[in-house]
């Protein structure tokens, strides 16, 4: 009788991602602005001071960032 094996070790790796910036998502990772960090930091803090921050990760910072998750965790 073959029994199946299950992996029951499974890490949940699903994000919740701030859209609150909503239309001005859309074309973000093709203009200018996408470019600058220090710009998009900004806008990101000032999202949490106002609390229009509303997920884990914010969108313009992951779609800003080329190496976010290109690189293995040492876990």
């Amino acid at each position: 009788m073959k029994t199946k094996k299950t992996i029951k070790d499974e890490q949940d790796l699903s994000l919740e991602f701030c859209t609150e910036c909503d239309s001005a998502l859309e074309k973000f990772v093709f203009t200018p602005k996408s470019k600058n960090k220090k710009k998009i930091q900004d806008n990101f803090d000032n999202c949490k001071k106002t609390g229009k921050f509303k997920g884990e990760l914010c969108s313009k910072v992951f779609i800003s960032e080329d190496e976010i998750f290109l690189t293995p965790s040492d876990d």
